[in-house]
């Protein structure tokens, strides 16, 4: 057998346990991790046109049609996908806005205590008027010198339950702490503020990550009954563990009406910059709409890049 012959079983092998993780992405059989390899949909089917590339370059097209013709139709559900939480925003988008607050969410990892200065100093340089900060024991030592800058916080109130936290310039009232799920205990946080006489809604969650079975599942349902217990301008912000366009997510932004960015950010993990998937995100509803969204230059440790999002409000 030549060389070719060789290289061409091979890569055809491969190509075909593509097509069974590509299936995997778009049917659901049952089983854990599919969320997972959604959230990782597009870099699956770039990984199969490299695949498909090869088989040409080798002279095995028949093959290469075959397997392209499968990359093409799970990136294109992707794409469909981000194609309707887009169309969801063009018609928002429609109405006049005004510039109105900045949020900045960021997951700082909790082992990244010899950070946490600098992550506090970024933090009172932001602008932002509220921040959402996830895993945040980093900056557990350094609150008094946060309450400088932002003097109402919610969350961390220990060291060793510091995980989830509402920094804000503004009052915070009507504060809740609440359960997505049996995994793990508060990590959601409902609350209000207002910012330039208008009171907005304002919601911190950190979802489990996609491989824990069926809890993501459970989570994305309990945080839509929250939203959808909830009245007037909102934004939502924090750790999905999963992209927009995994079922869950994309499930949960459709049926909780909320309002996507205009990018969708890579912030995970940090070493493959814009190469790395959008598991973090910030949402609005209700007259509150993200002009930009955008990762942080510098990670300070983390390894999730935080997002900045300036947000305008409907005349």
């Amino acid at each position: 057998m030549n060389l070719r012959s060789e290289l061409k079983g091979a890569i055809s092998s491969l190509a075909l346990v593509g097509c069974v993780v590509l299936a995997a992405v778009s049917i659901d059989f049952d089983i854990p991790g599919q969320a997972l390899l959604q959230t990782l949909r597009f870099h699956l089917g770039g990984a199969m046109l490299l695949g498909v590339l090869a088989l040409f370059i080798i002279g095995s097209w028949r093959r290469a049609i075959l397997f392209g013709l499968v990359a093409a139709v799970s990136l294109g559900e992707g794409g469909w996908f981000v194609y309707r939480l887009q169309a969801l925003r063009a018609e928002a988008a429609e109405a006049p806005r005004a510039p109105f607050m900045q949020m900045l969410s960021f997951n700082m990892l909790n082992g990244n205590a010899q950070n946490g200065q600098r992550i506090a100093e970024y933090i009172k340089a932001s602008g932002a008027d509220v921040v959402i900060a996830l895993e945040a024991r980093p900056v557990f030592a350094h609150l008094a010198d946060l309450a400088t800058v932002y003097p109402h916080r919610l969350g961390c109130e220990r060291e060793r339950s510091c995980d989830l936290m509402v920094l804000s310039k503004t009052p915070l009232t009507e504060g809740v702490f609440h359960d997505l799920g049996p995994t793990w205990n508060n990590r959601l946080i409902t609350a209000r503020t207002v910012i330039g006489g208008e009171r907005i809604n304002l919601v911190a969650a950190h979802m489990v990550k996609p491989y824990f079975d069926y809890a993501s599942v459970i989570e994305a349902r309990t945080l839509r009954r929250a939203l959808d217990a909830i009245d007037g301008p909102l934004v939502l912000g924090g750790d999905f563990n999963a992209a927009p366009w995994s079922d869950n997510i994309e499930w949960l932004v459709r049926n909780a009406r909320l309002i996507s960015g205009p990018g969708y950010p890579a912030t995970w993990p940090v070493e493959l910059g814009p190469l790395g998937v959008p598991i973090d995100n910030v949402f609005t509803r209700d007259g509150l709409f993200i002009e930009t969204l955008q990762a942080m230059p510098d990670a300070l440790g983390s390894n999730h890049r935080g997002l900045i999002a300036h947000i305008s409000r409907a005349n």
